[in-house]
């Protein structure tokens, strides 16, 4: 399989499109407030978490957060240390450019499967179940074997390397 849209343009942030379709679960090191920029220029506060494995950060939004606080309370110092199972998902809203969004699968720290109510502004809520998962090696979408290199972001040389020797890829200008 060649690289995905969201492979191509890899940033701060961990993508849907980079996982193969595949869960990845992650431990949580941090949570912090940033302020971003907006489309329309205005800036807003943004969660952003942070993992002991990767360096890339995930901006997490308000669906998800209510799934880790369904699995783990209120006070984010208590997510600390907890690992979380994300997996892409069809992004129904629209807002994501490769089609797919991340998702809270659940987490291996859990004991049972959870149930929860998911209450966005102006939409009805929905119930989400979050489901005790294991962490393998299968898992690990983020793994040394991915063309997108985990702890810079960039491309891995080698897929590059790749790329440029296929005869059907042709450099060209801007």
């Amino acid at each position: 399989m060649g690289l995905t849209f969201d492979q191509l343009f890899p940033g701060r942030f961990i993508k849907a499109g980079e996982m193969h379709g595949k869960p990845v679960t992650l431990t949580i090191k941090s949570i912090y407030l940033d302020e971003m920029e907006r489309e329309d220029g205005t800036e807003k506060a943004q969660a952003i978490v942070t993992f002991k494995e990767i360096k890339r950060e995930w901006a997490l939004n308000r669906t998800n957060a209510s799934c880790l606080r369904a699995m783990w309370g209120d006070d984010t110092d208590k997510w600390l240390g907890k690992r979380v199972s994300l997996y892409p998902e069809a992004d129904t809203s629209g807002l994501a450019e490769s089609g797919v969004c991340l998702r809270v699968k659940g987490s291996p720290d859990l004991d049972k499967t959870i149930t929860a109510q998911i209450k966005l502004p102006r939409r009805r809520p929905i119930q989400k179940k979050l489901e005790k998962t294991t962490a393998g090696k299968d898992e690990q979408a983020f793994a040394d074997d991915a063309p997108v290199d985990t702890e810079t972001g960039e491309i891995k040389s080698e897929f590059v390397a790749a790329m440029e020797s296929d005869d059907d890829w042709k450099q060209e200008e801007l």
